[in-house]
């Protein structure tokens, strides 16, 4: 299927019948992603805060710009190397390289919770990165095998649902770890992917074997990964239109990842969720326990995003999927754009889960059409690798994103850097003893040498009067924006071309 080409143009079976239509094999790939998600995101929902928090609260107290660092590495990893095991998996099977990916991604969780240093910490990093990125090629190129143009919207739609569902309760087992210790948060990661390797032992098929056999039928060579991605590399680059949007789409990946980097540290030290947390407890969800400041755990919170996916997911993909991906994908982008401004101007519990909310009926209306509009157009010998590209909007949004939340959140919204230049500029304190102060001890010192301020909230408050640490998200909402321009002039200019062919046809 050509770029060129909207994908969409084959009719849809009805709901039910394209439900009905997956092979058990499609569920077991579904499975399989949600326990992979369900120990990843645990962790995601609280490393940005772990990195960061001081030590004395069992933290690493690393640099806004060493977490931007991490991060970066991270993405950089996690999204690029799948170009090259995408091409391994379809060579050399799915299976095995899935039984590497969960044995790696389990001493990664292991080092992690061990590490007690910077580089330590970045070991773990490196080789969860890695085993996630040997992970992804096979499973979805699992799901690409197992899906047509006529379920396609449908089953991306249940898979992004059920990751989602792995997405959602991760954080949940999180929070609760690490209310334990810090440590237990990644030792529980490395449990549950373990879990991973029973269906692929006893319940998976091996895809890519078939489409080899296929391959050699047709008398066609057999060739090493490294000159199958020469290959592709060489078709995609031709591809101008298919580059152009990979592009674009990177600019939205930058922004849409601060929502789970770079937004619960924020949540952590700005919004004052109390009241939120009183009115959980009052309608019964009493295990949503508080954190060390009294308000619901920022991992909670950010967890709606996932909650309202599993919730509304398959009937998102039924509506989307009656127009085309890149029309929706343009709406999607354009709602989580206004979302993460909105939540990010706010520091009231409430109106931050709203926005949060928001965020998710954006990411349901436009990513899982970013999956589907890939794996169409994928041949059947090379989804794996094929999906694999689709990791490079990833590496350039989210490896941007890890160095931009580093400078713009500790030049503009780092809480305790705001307090201590509050204390020397407003409250003439010595800046030596200021700066010297750990963490814990920051917010106690400024509320100490306020008039009637008796507590942490109410000198949050002052801080964020003052300094405006919302305009972090003012930037990248502004490069949300301006993705989401540049994709409504990528529809007009494919609509422009293919109308031009079919002019040219006729």
């Amino acid at each position: 299927m050509s770029t060129n080409d909207q994908a969409g143009a084959v009719e849809k079976l009805g709901f039910w019948d394209q439900v009905k239509s997956f092979s058990r094999h499609f569920w077991v790939a579904n499975v399989m992603e949600m326990f992979e998600r369900l120990a990843y995101f645990g962790v995601r929902a609280v490393v940005g805060i772990y990195i960061v928090d001081a030590a004395a609260r069992g933290g690493l107290e690393l640099t806004h710009i060493e977490r931007g660092v991490i991060f970066t590495i991270w993405a950089i990893i996690q999204t690029l190397l799948p170009m090259f095991t995408g091409g391994f998996s379809d060579r050399y099977g799915y299976k095995k390289s899935l039984y590497i990916a969960f044995v790696m991604n389990a001493i990664a969780y292991v080092i992690m919770g061990m590490a007690d240093s910077y580089g330590f910490f970045m070991l773990g990093v490196v080789m969860l990165a890695t085993g996630t990125a040997i992970f992804k090629p096979p499973l979805h190129g699992t799901l690409a095998h197992t899906v047509s143009e006529k379920n396609s919207s449908v089953g991306w739609a249940f898979f992004y649902q059920l990751v989602n569902i792995g997405g959602f309760v991760g954080p949940f087992i999180a929070g609760k770890m690490r209310a334990l210790s810090w440590d237990y948060v990644f030792y529980a990661s490395a449990i549950i992917i373990l879990i991973n390797i029973i269906p692929t032992m006893f319940f998976l098929k091996d895809f890519s074997v078939e489409a080899r056999e296929e391959k050699k039928k047709r008398g066609e060579a057999e060739k090493g990964a490294f000159a199958t991605f020469a290959d592709s590399m060489g078709t995609l680059i031709k591809d101008t239109k298919f580059m152009i949007f990979l592009l674009i789409f990177s600019g939205f990946w930058l922004m849409f990842m601060q929502l789970f980097d770079t937004f619960p540290i924020f949540i952590n030290e700005w919004v004052d969720s109390r009241g939120t947390l009183a009115w959980l407890h009052s309608i019964g969800l009493n295990f949503i326990n508080a954190d060390d400041f009294g308000n619901v755990p920022p991992e909670y919170m950010i967890n709606l995003d996932a909650g309202a996916i599993v919730l509304m997911m398959p009937l998102i993909g039924f509506i989307t999927g009656k127009f085309k991906p890149v029309v929706m994908m343009i709406v999607g982008m354009l709602i989580s754009t206004f979302a993460i401004l909105f939540a990010g101007m706010m520091n009231g519990g409430a109106m931050v889960l709203l926005g949060i909310f928001i965020f998710a009926v954006g990411e349901m209306t436009c990513s899982p059409k970013f999956s589907e509009y890939i794996g169409l157009m994928a041949p059947p010998e090379k989804k794996a690798l094929y999906m694999g590209y689709s990791n490079i909007p990833f590496a350039i949004g989210w490896g941007l994103a890890g160095v931009l939340s580093g400078i713009t959140y500790g030049v503009y919204s780092d809480k305790y850097m705001l307090a201590r230049r509050y204390m020397v500029e407003e409250l003439g304190l010595n800046a030596d003893m200021v700066n010297n102060l750990a963490i814990v001890d920051v917010m106690p010192k400024m509320v100490e040498h306020l008039q009637g301020v008796t507590d942490q909230f109410q000198a949050t408050q002052i801080l964020w009067d003052m300094y405006n640490p919302w305009i972090t998200w003012v930037y990248f909402a502004g490069i949300g924006l301006i993705a989401t321009l540049a994709m409504v002039i990528y529809h007009f200019w494919l609509e422009a071309d293919i109308k031009k062919r079919k002019a040219m046809e006729a």
